[in-house]
């Protein structure tokens, strides 16, 4: 009778092989950016202390380490006879020198992020700047991940954590009490350097909040454009007029712009003439154009056309000194008798 084998369906080994093939830099790095992400534009967390520590590693680290991830796959220097693919990888990387590139790459990648979201057309809000650096992390670990499984076991990189420690620790708790002292010193200092950067940078601007009230024109081919309101105009000729308000202030804003026709002597205002008033309902981060013609009431003459912009309220007798924003230009008028 022949003797049949049976062969199991799994060993232990194998799930150990499998678990050794998860990169545990990569996963963690993973968990940290979409922690961070939750934490910085979905719930916009208020504390300080909290966006500046997670803040800074995902501006100035995540995105680094990933790129470094991606070009460096190998722990150990490739075989010279092996081929290699156009990005191949033939020199070893230090882990020293794995978080130098890291903090470089980051402020190499950061301005590349800012230009593509302005190609986009993207507002640079604390929410848009945290997703584009998290999709663009993830992106760069996917492409990581595959480069290191592409690898040989015996050369690919693994980040070890508690020899890691060990080392760190040896490095920091010297024999030497004067030694240590000093170590542990500029660990604190780069500490309290890295939190203070984070939350310059992390940390909600009050100041950024802002209301811009602008006088344009617009062209032939629909852009709006500045300074290209005429000097002159004949008495009843329309003046083509765009006033601009752009909403900065983090909030849904209502606002009134009040065109006036003011004659000035000295200045003082002798007497005003409202030409009309423009109603705005902006949220945060938009801009209202409102399309408007003006013309003046004075059959001759310089007069000034005062724009004054108002976010409660429009009082009775509206002037610059109780306007939110304030802005204006003069125009002479020509009389079509005269000439």
């Amino acid at each position: 009778m022949k003797e049949r084998l049976i062969r199991p369906f799994g060993t232990g080994s194998g799930q150990a092989t499998l678990l050794a093939r998860i990169p545990t830099d990569l996963t963690g790095l993973t968990a940290f950016v979409l922690l961070a992400a939750v934490l910085l534009a979905a719930v916009d967390i208020a504390s300080p202390v909290v966006r500046a520590l997670v803040g800074f590693p995902l501006l100035f680290l995540a995105p680094g380490y990933a790129v470094v991830s991606v070009l460096f796959p190998r722990g150990v220097r490739a075989d010279r006879a092996e081929r290699l693919p156009v990005i191949g990888q033939t020199e070893t990387v230090t882990e020293t020198e794995r978080v130098a590139l890291a903090f470089g790459l980051s402020f190499a990648v950061l301005p590349l992020l800012g230009l593509a979201m302005a190609a986009i057309g993207w507002q640079y809000t604390t929410a848009a700047v945290v997703w584009s650096v998290t999709g663009f992390v993830l992106l760069a670990i996917a492409v990581a991940t595959v480069r290191r499984a592409r690898v040989s076991s015996a050369e690919r990189y693994r980040f070890e954590l508690g020899r890691k420690l060990g080392a760190l620790r040896a490095g920091l708790f010297d024999s030497r009490a004067s030694v240590t002292a000093i170590n542990l010193l500029l660990v604190v200092s780069m500490v309290v350097a890295v939190t203070a950067v984070g939350y310059a940078l992390v940390a909600p601007q009050n100041d950024e909040q802002y209301t811009d009230l602008r006088l344009l024109t617009e062209t032939d081919d629909g852009e709006y454009v500045a300074g290209d309101l005429p000097d002159t105009v004949d008495s009843d000729e329309s003046i083509p007029l765009v006033v601009t308000v752009e909403n900065q202030e983090g909030d849904h804003e209502e606002y009134t712009a009040v065109v006036q026709e003011q004659w000035v002597d000295d200045g003082d205002v002798l007497e005003r003439t409202e030409l009309r008033q423009i109603d705005y309902s902006l949220g945060d981060g938009t801009t209202g154009h409102g399309d408007r013609t003006v013309t003046p009431e004075a059959d001759a003459g310089e007069v000034r056309i005062a724009v004054m912009l108002f976010d409660d309220d429009v009082p009775e007798t509206p002037t610059a000194d109780d306007a939110y924003r304030y802005t204006h230009f003069w125009i002479e008028i020509e009389d079509d008798d005269l000439e």
